[in-house]
């Protein structure tokens, strides 16, 4: 039968798998990429920015777009990143973020407590960190239900 031979195969490769070593957790001292991004380059020159910011509960900061990249790191606390015209999500202490240039978006303290975010942005030279959209957050949104944010009009 056909069957034994699989299940020969099968058996030995769970085997093999089984027997490797787990992974090893990075050295003391050892830097490990949390998230990468390519940046496009689009002729002008960039700036970057390294900042960190600390938003208190239900605080948010308000849509807005960027004229770059931004790529943040929950330190502590809840962060709901509202999209609008896309989906929400709320990120933890520990997990990081993306938001491609021109995107409209706001962070929300979802927590209890104070919620910290390192804030990293590439951005045109000479543009300015934030550009708002003076457009309120819906009140659903500075809580852990759903939550959804029509895109602007162009």
């Amino acid at each position: 039968m056909r069957i034994v031979p699989v299940l020969t195969v099968l058996l030995g490769s769970v085997a093999m798998v089984a027997a490797q070593p787990a992974a090893k957790p990075p050295a003391a001292g050892a830097a490990v990429a949390k998230q990468t991004y390519d940046v496009p380059m689009n002729g002008k020159p960039q700036t970057f920015y390294m900042l960190s910011r600390v938003f208190k509960p239900g605080e948010d900061i308000g849509l807005h777009t960027h004229d770059g990249v931004e790529i943040s790191w929950v330190i502590r606390g809840n962060i709901r990143l509202v999209i609008a015209g896309g989906e929400s999500k709320i990120y933890h202490a520990g997990e990081s973020f993306l938001i491609p240039r021109g995107t409209v978006h706001d962070p929300v303290n979802v927590g209890p407590g104070e919620a910290e975010v390192a804030v990293n942005y590439v951005l045109d030279k000479g543009s300015p960190m934030r550009n708002p959209l003076n457009i309120p957050l819906p009140p659903e949104c500075k809580k852990t239900g759903p939550c959804s944010v029509k895109a602007p009009a162009k």
